[in-house]
């Protein structure tokens, strides 16, 4: 019987069920839920961060289509920019890898072997459909930005009303709410089965999840004001684009699990 994806098949030397503290690893699936709420920009979690440096009516004088604005306002509006916003593609394969891990743990190993694959194919296809479909509308809004930004003066002048002013403060305050809430994730995971960061699949994700976050941090901080919504966008393609990479690696990795439990029922058939 194969167990989750990420640890191919060593799950068995990994965590002991009967040593699973519950409360703990509860506790640590809702606050990654709450990381990635509040990546997706949940107004109840955060409240309203949007920023409208201008009117529609004034990015029309300026030659800005009214649709393009719209869209931009709707695309920016919570939380501010795009890369907060595209974390949650990554943190939210993380978020399902752990609940399928506690599932593994909880659950009869041959009820879980059989759902296990298929639930994972369903999920990653799914993801990696919309993974693809975001990075293909962050890359033709990431050119469409620099577009504007060479086009002196006009579409320089659009470029400015549209993204020129960047809510640097409140991205850095929600960044840093996004690292206490995964230190604590860690903390609590821990707790609940330290062995759980023994599996390489599962840490891995965790410290490139962080490391884009910081990274994305970092571009906020030391761009000069009005590129930081390129660099903002740019840094939200390179995270989807992981995030894609990665669900595909899921999805391949649970056709064996498939085929087992197949061959598993079979058997059981004969």
């Amino acid at each position: 019987m194969t167990a989750a994806w990420s640890i191919r098949g060593g799950f068995r030397s990994g965590p002991d069920p009967g040593a699973l503290r519950r409360p703990f690893f509860i506790a640590a699936v809702v606050v990654f839920a709450l990381v990635v709420l509040t990546e997706v920009g949940m107004s109840l979690v955060l409240g309203q961060t949007a920023v409208e440096p201008v009117s529609a009516g004034e990015a029309g004088k300026l030659g800005v289509p009214l649709d393009v604005f719209l869209k931009t306002q709707r695309a920016d509006a919570d939380p501010p920019g795009t890369g907060i916003g595209f974390l949650a593609f990554l943190d939210g394969l993380l978020l399902f890898t752990v609940v399928m891990l506690g599932l593994s743990l909880i659950m009869d190993l041959r009820a879980y072997g059989r759902i296990q694959g298929i639930v994972t194919l369903v999920v990653t296809f799914l993801w990696v459909i919309a993974a693809f479909l975001t990075a293909m509308l962050a890359l033709a809004k990431l050119f469409l930005m620099i577009g504007l930004f060479v086009a002196t003066p006009f579409g320089t002048l659009a470029y400015l009303a549209l993204w020129g002013s960047f809510p640097k403060g409140q991205a850095a305050a929600i960044l840093g709410l996004l690292l206490l809430l995964k230190i604590v994730f860690a903390v609590l995971l821990i707790l609940s089965q330290p062995k759980f960061f023994k599996i390489t699949g599962l840490v891995l994700l965790l410290a490139i999840s962080v490391l884009l976050q910081v990274i994305l941090g970092v571009i906020h901080g030391f761009l000069p004001g009005p590129l930081v919504s390129i660099g903002d966008q740019f840094w939200a393609l390179i995270t989807v684009v992981v995030a894609l990479v990665w669900a595909v690696v899921m999805l391949i990795a649970s056709i064996p699990a498939i085929i087992n439990a197949l061959r598993v029922s079979g058997s059981v058939g004969d």
